[in-house]
């Protein structure tokens, strides 16, 4: 046997002594031999080995060139390691190789898991917790994108993350249930539940007059279940459920409500319906239309000192007027100028049991809302009602505490369209006849062109409201003493010779009002 044959020999079996060494324990199964080489025609998927054989081979390589020293066939031996050499350091290679393939499949894998995300999971997400929580829908929503974004800064990067930010962009959009589920959904059937319950009680001959038993409690379980769902659930559910039949459900409640005579249960119908007026417009256009506003009004007169009936019956009928919606000529039998009368008596004279001293205010609201159902100030109820007393002190005082905060109690809900803004509609109003614009003092009177003068200053040109200032200024002028103080002229002045040098299309219908004005009253406004 030649020297280079033993050689090789001596070389396989100290590369298989090295491949024995890094063997795992004996207990598990021995590591893929690898291939002999990894080139272009490798599949991406080969397996490569799981460990680093370079170290190794150097230290073979130093200790194979010792020996071949002491060989006289040098130069054969070492063109034999070099190839052995050769074949150990390509396997690193084929590694780094699988790696990058394996990085692309993981991005290929986040890509895919991000599309095949089911429609509407964020829906069912936040259902679940919902169901699980008790929470509102809105605040479900709210806890589910708190636990995603958390979870999205502990997550690395891949499918996990991609899954999450799809989530979140799904729950960045309106989450609403779809049209093809809203029958089958919890709340709907919740809701179904407790209104089809009400509709019994509202059609059982039992409740018409006398009961065998006592169902209080059965009804009054189902009007909180009514309210708890539509205080929380998606508001579609609800929308949807309201609607159905044409308002069905809405009119067989207030017929309802006509026949219950319980204080406790006609309370909780006013809460019913007050969170229906929230939820769907036509659903309070159906109040409005309804026997409600009449049945309320007609229940309030009889029970003048009961606070708590006279507020919660405020403020709901507060509610179905506030959107202006025009009241059937019919329903004035009980909202015409008595029951006017009747809200400035206990605005002015609250009752002595009113200790949180609620009635005013509330009234107040009430009569702004009330007001809305008149476009014309010569046939306003609420006017002629006002010309029948001597004194509304608190009346005006509030009336002009709202101006000066230019705030509006009635603008309750935000649907549209919206309607005029309540206060400074009763302010014009007011002022547009001699005998109401003199239940304000001169103070009073002061006080209010201050406010305009400021307002006057402050809004820019094409506001609406410059114009309804405006208005109240010549109501003002026309039927109060103004000659007799001539509050803040120089400054009026001021301000109309602005509004004149305005030059946008928005100031032309201001501009025509301020010519009205300095027209009627020359005496004041011309030199």
């Amino acid at each position: 046997m030649s020297q280079k044959q033993e050689l090789l020999i001596r070389l396989n079996e100290k590369r298989k002594q090295v491949q024995m060494s890094i063997k795992p324990p004996s207990k598990k199964p021995p590591a893929p031999k690898p291939p002999p080489r990894l080139d272009d025609s490798t599949p991406p998927n080969g397996v490569s080995p799981s460990f680093d054989l370079r170290p190794i081979v150097s230290r073979q390589h130093i200790s194979e060139e010792r020996e071949v020293m002491q060989s006289p066939s040098k130069s054969a031996n070492k063109t034999a390691l070099k190839e052995n050499c050769e074949v150990q350091q390509k396997l690193p290679i084929g590694k780094t190789s699988n790696q990058l393939s394996s990085d692309t499949d993981n991005q290929d894998d986040s890509q895919d898991s991000s599309e095949s995300i089911k429609p509407n999971a964020i829906y069912e997400i936040v259902q679940a917790v919902r169901k699980e929580t008790q929470l509102s829908h809105d605040m479900s929503k709210v806890a589910v994108e708190t636990v995603l974004i958390s979870l999205r800064e502990f997550l690395p990067g891949g499918a996990a993350r991609s899954i999450i930010d799809a989530l979140l962009r799904e729950a960045n959009s309106n989450i609403t249930c779809p049209k093809n589920a809203i029958d089958a959904a919890p709340d709907a059937l919740r809701m179904m539940t407790a209104l089809n319950a009400l509709s019994k009680a509202a059609n059982d001959a039992q409740q018409r007059g006398w009961a065998l038993h006592d169902d209080a409690h059965d009804i009054q379980t189902q009007l909180l279940e009514l309210i708890s769902v539509m205080s929380n659930a998606d508001v579609n559910i609800c929308q949807h459920v309201l609607s159905s039949h044409r308002y069905a459900y809405v009119t067989t409640l207030v017929q309802y409500y006509q026949m219950e005579t319980r204080w406790p249960l006609r309370q909780l119908l006013l809460q019913a319906f007050g969170v229906m007026c929230g939820l769907e417009r036509t659903a309070l256009a159906t109040l409005a239309l309804s026997a409600l506003p009449a049945e309320i009004a007609r229940d309030m007169r009889d029970n003048p000192r009961a606070v708590s009936r006279l507020s919660h019956s405020a403020l709901l009928l507060s509610m179905v007027l506030s959107m202006g919606d025009k009241l059937p000529v019919t329903h004035f039998e009980q909202l015409g100028i008595e029951f006017a009368q009747f809200l400035l008596e206990l605005l002015e004279n609250p009752p002595e049991t009113d200790v949180d001293e609620q009635i005013p205010d509330l009234f107040l609201t009430l009569l702004l809302a009330y007001n809305l159902q008149f476009e014309n100030p010569f046939d306003n109820i609420l006017l002629n009602a006002l010309e029948t007393r001597d004194i509304a002190k608190t009346f005006c005082e509030k009336i002009l505490l709202l101006l000066n905060r230019e705030e509006d109690p009635v603008h309750i809900f935000d649907h549209e369209p919206a309607p005029a803004h309540s206060v400074l509609k009763l302010v014009i109003d007011l002022f547009s006849r001699k005998k109401t614009a003199e239940h304000f003092y001169t103070n009073d009177v002061k006080v209010a062109i201050d406010i305009i003068v400021r307002q006057l200053a402050d809004l820019s040109p094409g506001d609406t409201r410059r114009q309804q200032y405006l208005k109240i200024l010549q109501g003002i002028i026309r039927n109060t003493e103004y000659g007799a103080h001539l509050h803040r002229r120089d400054d009026l002045l001021r301000c109309f010779a602005r509004i004149f040098c305005e030059e946008s299309d928005g100031s032309r219908d201001d501009q025509a009002l301020v010519r009205a004005i300095s027209n009627e009253f020359p005496q004041y406004f011309k030199a």
